[in-house]
């Protein structure tokens, strides 16, 4: 077998920048914040920003190459042994967070929490990600093989997101699992010095890291869940780089010092359709609401016409050859819509649409509009702003469906998988005999030309079903000071932020 040791690629972007070595601090609001810092645990929007600065994973993806490639991280080669086996050397003198040296133990520990699927920790990523993993299996303190239950098209691609951070059992073993995800401990360039749940992360350059140092000694992540306190903020100094910032917030970001950064996301903004609560139960309903939906007006109301308006579930940064221009799936008939309704018997029985605050960026604003577009075609849409979900009340619950990796199966496998927590819940239960058997060949087809042509059958089965709708991909600006420069990274999910050696510079005197 070929030995897939490669070295990494330049990026493209950023690899003329030059880093600053002064100190500096770099100041960010954002505007979620997760609960917890477990690699393994942590797989919302709100966690990407961080933990891609505090965990490394066996082998790392080139942020920037097209086509995707990757590089050595804490493996410095690997090869596949067998179908479902992939042989990996560790690399020598790695230290953690908490002195320790890690090993080969450190990984089987990490990654078979996962793998085993024995601890509900840990459900999540497993359903998204891991399903196919069965087990790390130690050769020697440094040598591994992981094991698949089938072989895996995109091996590589999943033992790169981050929930495949690495972290060490010494510590996890002495404090236990709640003690360690609030003061987390993993390999990365930078090391958490405060964890403050729902409010604050402070880390600091790790001066015994592996790699190349941090470009800041001191990154503070600190939680505004107010885009207007974000905005002013940094217009008054107190931060350096302000995220989820919507576009007609630019012009108030126009002063001295300061330059904003738009980003159209690989991601759209969902509404699931609970497909076991009546009256979203039926079919029909379902596809009547998504008829009834108007994405244009959307993206022109709210986002200036900045967002992108869906037209089937896929993005453009897959890249050929699975990225498919031509598909033109999602439409806006409301007169269809209302065949459909009275076809399905629907009388305005309420349908519960439940939402959390601020979470989305204008998710509340969509609804109110999304709500009096449904009224004209006949739809009692009921909102409810909730502190957590209920799953057996909403007919409707906002999401969204980030792409985790460029191809087909990184935004549909990892929300929609049979594995997924929609379809163990039973929000998402698809029943057309082809889906499963179409799924397989997306999943585990051996050419790309078989993968592509199943998904665009896949694709048109989803409409049919209507589990989902689209909503658009947002718009979103970064504000930061203007001597900061990075490029946003199209190999990995959105928001994370770039800030480890090489993908940012920065004038270190301000």
């Amino acid at each position: 077998m070929k030995l897939l040791a490669a070295a990494s690629a330049a990026l493209l972007s950023v690899s003329a920048l030059a880093v600053a070595t002064a100190a500096a601090e770099l100041r960010i609001a954002i505007a979620t914040q997760s609960a917890g810092f477990d690699p393994q645990t942590e797989t919302g929007n709100d966690s990407a920003p961080e933990l891609y600065q505090v965990y490394d994973t066996l082998i790392e993806r080139d942020l920037y190459a097209n086509p995707l490639a990757f590089k050595p991280g804490l493996a410095t080669e690997w090869k596949q042994i067998e179908p479902t086996v992939w042989e990996f050397k560790l690399r020598e003198g790695v230290k953690m967070h908490d002195g320790t040296v890690m090993d080969a133990q450190d990984v089987a520990f990490s990654l078979n929490r996962v793998f085993h699927h024995e601890d509900e920790n840990f459900f999540s990523a497993w359903g998204r990600w891991f399903y196919n993993f069965t087990d790390v299996e130690v050769v020697d303190p440094m040598t591994v093989r992981i094991h698949t239950a089938r072989p895996d098209p995109l091996f590589e691609t999943l033992i790169s997101a981050r929930q495949a951070g690495i972290t060490s059992k010494e510590y996890y073993d002495a404090v236990g699992y709640e003690e360690a995800s609030l003061h987390p401990v993993g390999t990365g360039p930078y090391k958490v010095t405060e964890f403050v749940p729902k409010d604050k992360v402070v880390m600091e350059r790790f001066g015994d890291f592996w790699g190349d140092a941090a470009p800041f000694d001191k990154l503070t992540f600190q939680l505004v869940s107010e885009v207007a306190s974000r905005v002013t903020g940094l217009v008054n100094g107190e931060f350096d780089l302000i995220t989820n910032i919507p576009p007609d917030q630019e012009s108030a970001l126009a002063v001295s010092g300061v330059k904003t950064m738009g980003v159209t996301w690989p991601m759209f903004h969902v509404w699931i359709l609970h497909m076991s609560n009546a009256p979203t139960s039926n079919p029909l309903v379902r596809q009547a609401m998504k008829l009834c939906v108007d994405h244009q007006a959307l993206v022109d109301g709210l986002w200036g016409g900045k967002a992108k308006v869906p037209h089937a579930l896929q993005f453009e940064e897959y890249g050929a050859p699975y990225y498919m221009p031509e598909l033109d799936l999602i439409k806006h008939d409301p007169e269809e819509a209302k065949r459909l309704l009275a076809e399905a018997g629907y009388k305005g029985e309420p349908i519960v649409a439940q939402f959390t605050k601020s979470y989305y960026l204008y998710g509340d604003l969509a609804a109110q509009v999304i709500q009096q577009q449904y009224k004209d075609c006949g739809i009692n849409l009921e909102l409810q702003q909730v502190e957590k979900y209920d799953d057996t009340k909403f007919n409707v619950r906002a999401w969204s469906n980030p792409m985790y990796y460029p191809d087909p199966m990184g935004v549909m496998d990892t929300h929609w998988a049979t594995s997924s927590w929609v379809y163990e819940d039973k929000l998402w239960q698809p029943q057309n005999p082809e889906w499963l058997p179409t799924y397989e060949i997306v999943r585990y087809g051996e050419t790309a030309e078989v993968r592509k042509e199943a998904y665009r059958k896949l694709l048109s089965l989803a409409e049919q079903e209507s589990g989902w709708i689209l909503l658009y991909q947002p718009h979103e600006l970064y504000g930061m000071r203007d001597d900061i420069a990075f490029a946003v990274p199209p190999n990995d999910r959105p928001y994370v932020l770039p800030l480890r050696a090489g993908q940012v510079t920065f004038d270190a005197s301000k």
